[in-house]
């Protein structure tokens, strides 16, 4: 009897385990905002910025991996798999530098850009899904 009650249990248990399995998202696909805890600099426009955009890529790989985001070297956003950041920044130029952390973190791990922007441009950077290339995306 207790392995009878015992069996329906677990049966109960995995149909519920694997009814989770069929529900379609759109986390692999969809470029979301960074949330407002992980963005620190640059967020207020003013007269005569520039605005930088900073998207991370989609993807299976990298999910446990951080990218930090340096302007001038000054810590500016965290992005993780998925995440978009608009920053505002002054006309002339700018280091724009990528910097891993959590599972990908290796000592000397980044990239680096070196980005002069007109006021009221717009440029947009990339970050692979692995959180490892920083690189000015063509438009």
């Amino acid at each position: 009897m207790k392995i009878a009650h015992w069996a329906m249990g677990m049966a109960v248990v995995g149909s519920l385990a694997l009814a989770g399995c069929g529900v379609a998202s759109n986390h692999d696909t969809v470029i979301r905002d960074a949330v407002s805890n992980r963005v620190f600099l640059y967020q207020a426009p003013g007269g005569g910025d520039a605005t930088l955009q900073v998207v991370r890529d989609n993807g299976h790989f990298g999910g446990g991996c951080s990218s930090q985001i340096l302007i001038d070297d000054k810590f500016a956003a965290q992005l993780e798999t998925g995440e978009q950041v608009a920053f505002y920044l002054p006309s002339g130029a700018h280091v724009v530098a990528l910097r891993n952390s959590g599972a990908c973190h290796e000592p000397g791990d980044k990239g680096q850009l070196n980005t002069t922007l007109a006021a009221g441009e717009s440029v947009l950077m990339q970050v692979n899904a692995r959180g490892s290339s920083l690189s000015q995306a063509k438009r």
